[in-house]
């Protein structure tokens, strides 16, 4: 074997190395939520896109980002009484506060990993997120409660910062534990949901464990009339 044939061998190897590497990141899972922020070099591809109009969107900037990325659904966070144009391109308006974005993003990934189990389509994610009028973000969290009393505790805090007389049409409900989410905690949180929802209500939820001991965490998104 002479040296020149080693060299052709070790390049060839390191060809391939290179395919199954840009292979692998072409196979790479599509985020399921992205916050994008104006005039950025490049945008990522996500299921799900998120702007916050403080930001300082226009249409044109709006029209761009669709472009570049392919985004199927776009939604816009509303943190201070700035408003943004219905444009085209927007999906829905989600109210909320500054501090809150995260958590906003944290509902739509926990609902959007459970999808699978129960059958949700973007345009049931439209319609929980403002589609057809804004949506308003609530959360809740309970600590030095027993563990049997808080999620119920949690439920009840968040359901309470609804205004009086307005029945819930839709909502996306994260839930936040230390540990699994047992039968009978579930079923408190449904049953409490229930005395605020229409019989055409959809109620769509996720949930997670966190390493942290003594939380409960509650997040929502919902639009009420």
């Amino acid at each position: 074997m002479t040296v020149d044939s080693i060299f052709e061998d070790k390049q060839t190897l390191k060809n391939d190395i290179n395919e199954e590497c840009n292979d692998e990141l072409q196979i790479k899972p599509i985020p399921l939520t992205t916050l994008y922020r104006p005039q950025a070099d490049s945008y990522r591809l996500s299921e799900v896109g998120f702007i916050v109009i403080e930001n300082g969107w226009d249409e044109q900037s709006l029209l761009a980002l669709k472009q570049q990325t392919g985004l199927g659904t776009l939604f816009a966070l509303q943190t201070t009484d700035k408003h943004i144009d219905r444009f085209e391109v927007i999906d829905g308006i989600i109210i909320c506060k500054a501090d809150e974005v995260g958590q906003v993003t944290t509902v739509f990934e926990s609902v959007l990993s459970d999808r699978d189990k129960v059958g949700i389509d973007v345009n049931d994610i439209k319609k929980s997120c403002g589609a057809e009028k804004p949506a308003k973000f609530i959360q809740a969290r309970v600590t030095d409660i027993p563990d049997p009393e808080q999620v119920k505790s949690a439920a009840n805090h968040l359901l309470n910062q609804i205004a009086k007389g307005l029945s819930i049409e839709y909502m996306m409900l994260h839930i936040e534990r230390n540990h699994k989410l047992s039968l009978d905690e579930f079923f408190s949180v449904t049953t409490a949901i229930e005395s605020w929802i229409t019989d055409d209500s959809e109620v769509f939820y996720g949930n997670r464990m966190i390493d942290k001991s003594d939380h409960c965490w509650m997040g929502a998104i919902y639009v009420a009339g």
